[in-house]
């Protein structure tokens, strides 16, 4: 999830964010956007519940736009010698 905020309001909105038990990342971004999140939950409806109740009601939150993963791929860590 990307978000826009209110300048000088980002220690106080990641602390916020972090909080989110299914905000599993939080990250202070430069760029089009000011903070960028990773929230992870069993199904849509709770994500979309976690966006609307507890994301967007954040004070200082000015915009936000939400990207489903509909597929993921990890590279492997090769291991240490």
């Amino acid at each position: 999830m990307f978000l826009n905020i209110d300048i000088g309001s980002e220690d106080k909105i990641m602390e916020l964010l972090a909080a989110i038990p299914e905000v599993k990342a939080v990250y202070f971004v430069y760029g089009p956007y000011d903070i960028v999140i990773k929230i992870e939950a069993p199904d849509i409806d709770k994500i979309r519940s976690v966006v609307r109740e507890k994301v967007r009601k954040i004070d200082g939150i000015r915009s936000t736009t939400t990207l489903i993963v509909a597929k993921s791929h990890t590279k492997a860590t090769p291991p240490r010698a």
